[in-house]
């Protein structure tokens, strides 16, 4: 970049940075709010602070796009509104050169809120989901978004019980995978279940294609471990197709505890899908998900676009409220845009990959449509 690259480019990243902060403080406030409303017992008022705070990463990724377009709506304006852009047109910059340099800026913002997104945020949303649903519910222990366990123990003085459950993978709040369950009692392993799934149906969890396999210490038929006084321990292993179970958590409890699709990184999604798709899941949301990461580059480059016939296309001075006020209105417009044809193409059955591009396509037609008539 030369001078004036760096200075277009500083203009835009700072203002973004800035109209980011706000609305993270925002939204911060708001969610600290909720959680207050959340505090009793082991979940306190520290934790509820903690958690606020380990939001902030996913809500700066899901707003960086909103906030990109108001910055440059308001970077831009400023210099509009002192004649610097001017002087640049007058000097020979075309508006192609200008859009490339602020964009190079936004793309290299962009790549630094994209890392945070893909690394940081889907670590904090889960850490933050465990440590709270932990404190709500002492039993539960919640590993990420690729399983959890759960812990039960059954009060009986004289055979005092407790089971350990491994979910493998959680696929909705009615179906989990990869299912291990051990019963331990008195402290020793007795059984344990396999199932490939476990289904809530008519009010009851089952196990599905299941393999039992049990311990047990029966007194010995050898002469010399008679002798000893020590027993002989048994094993006994039976497949079965489907059985009852009692777990710890319900439906409804599972849907809260639940890590939202947009929160996971495009590289978990990438696996989510596969292993979806080879257990014939539907995994149609995953990769609306997914194709919308893969073209977050061309939201970016729709809404830089979008700005310039707004600021080069004005023959008068616009306050900065006006401009924030348009920021919003087109932002909104875009993700109510975005969120109808992502859940159409889900709904109908259309390849994903349209509802994923077509906002972002749109947007970028719409976009050049309009710089072609700003002289």
């Amino acid at each position: 970049m030369n001078l004036v690259e760096r200075y277009l480019a500083r203009t835009v990243i700072a203002h973004t940075l800035i109209v980011l902060l706000v609305l993270l403080v925002i939204l911060g406030f708001s969610e600290l709010m909720i959680q207050l409303g959340k505090v009793s017992g082991d979940y306190t008022l520290s934790k509820g602070v903690l958690y606020t705070a380990l939001k902030l990463p996913v809500y700066g990724y899901e707003l960086f796009p909103i906030a990109l377009l108001i910055g440059t709506l308001i970077g831009l304006g400023s210099l509009a509104n002192h004649a610097e852009l001017t002087i640049l047109r007058v000097t020979g910059w075309s508006i192609g050169r200008i859009f490339w340099a602020v964009l190079k800026g936004a793309l290299l913002l962009w790549l630094v809120v994209a890392l945070i997104g893909e690394t940081l945020a889907p670590k904090s949303e889960a850490f933050a989901k465990k440590m709270r649903d932990e404190a709500l519910h002492r039993t539960f222990s919640v590993s990420g978004q690729e399983g959890f366990w759960l812990k039960e123990e059954q009060q009986n003085l004289q055979n005092p019980q407790s089971r350990y459950i491994q979910v493998g993978h959680f696929v909705n709040d009615r179906l989990l995978a990869d299912i291990a369950v051990y019963q331990f009692v008195n402290g020793q392993l007795q059984k344990v279940w396999w199932a490939k799934q476990a289904v809530f149906e008519k009010g009851q969890w089952w196990l599905k294609s299941v393999r039992e396999q049990s311990l047990a210490f029966v007194p010995s038929q050898d002469p010399f471990m008679q002798q000893l006084g020590q027993p002989e321990l048994r094993f006994s292993e039976q497949q079965l197709a489907k059985q009852p179970i009692s777990l710890p958590v319900s439906p409804d409890l599972l849907e809260s505890l639940n890590v939202e699709v947009r929160y996971m990184s495009i590289v978990d999604l990438y696996h989510y899908i596969h292993f979806l798709e080879r257990n014939g899941l539907d995994a149609d949301p995953y990769k609306l998900a997914f194709w919308r990461k893969l073209v977050s580059p061309l939201v970016i480059v729709g809404m830089l676009a979008l700005v310039f016939p707004l600021i080069f296309g004005s023959q008068r001075q616009v306050s900065m409220g006006q401009r924030i006020f348009v920021g919003i209105l087109i932002g909104m417009g875009f993700t109510l845009l975005n969120q109808i044809f992502g859940n159409l193409s889900v709904v109908y059955h259309w390849p994903v990959v349209i509802g994923a591009v077509a906002p972002s396509l749109v947007l970028i037609i719409l976009s050049l449509g309009l710089m072609r008539s700003v002289r």
